[in-house]
């Protein structure tokens, strides 16, 4: 499930203002590979909306079927804490379930490997 946690009002350079909504993950647990201890987070992202500020803040709080899952983009900058990194990745809102996506990618894997008795 995503919860909707807020919206934020975007205005680009050229063209109107419109309204995205903030949108949170369930609660992982992230092990450090360098320490072996366990980290608390959330996976987050933003979506555009045809809404209205109004409209907007009705939707905090709304869960909604899906989860938020990384997609692979060309390298990119990002400070943060004072210190540059380079990603390659960005996070994004699909409707499908963390248990569709299992079932997904299990049957990526096993397509022409599994044989019938």
């Amino acid at each position: 499930m995503v919860t909707v946690t807020g919206f934020k009002t975007v205005t680009p350079e050229e063209g109107d203002s419109y309204v995205r909504l903030l949108l949170e993950g369930d609660l992982e647990m992230i092990q450090s590979t360098k320490t072996d201890n366990f980290y608390a987070h959330v996976k987050k992202c933003s979506i555009s909306s045809t809404f209205d500020e109004a409209t907007a803040s009705l939707m905090v709080g709304k869960k909604l079927r899906g989860s938020i899952i990384k997609v692979d983009v060309d390298p990119y900058e990002y400070e943060i804490n004072g210190e540059v990194l380079t990603l390659s990745h960005r996070w994004v809102y699909s409707d499908k379930t963390e248990e569709d996506l299992a079932i997904e990618n299990l049957v990526r894997d096993t397509n022409g490997k599994l044989e019938t008795a």
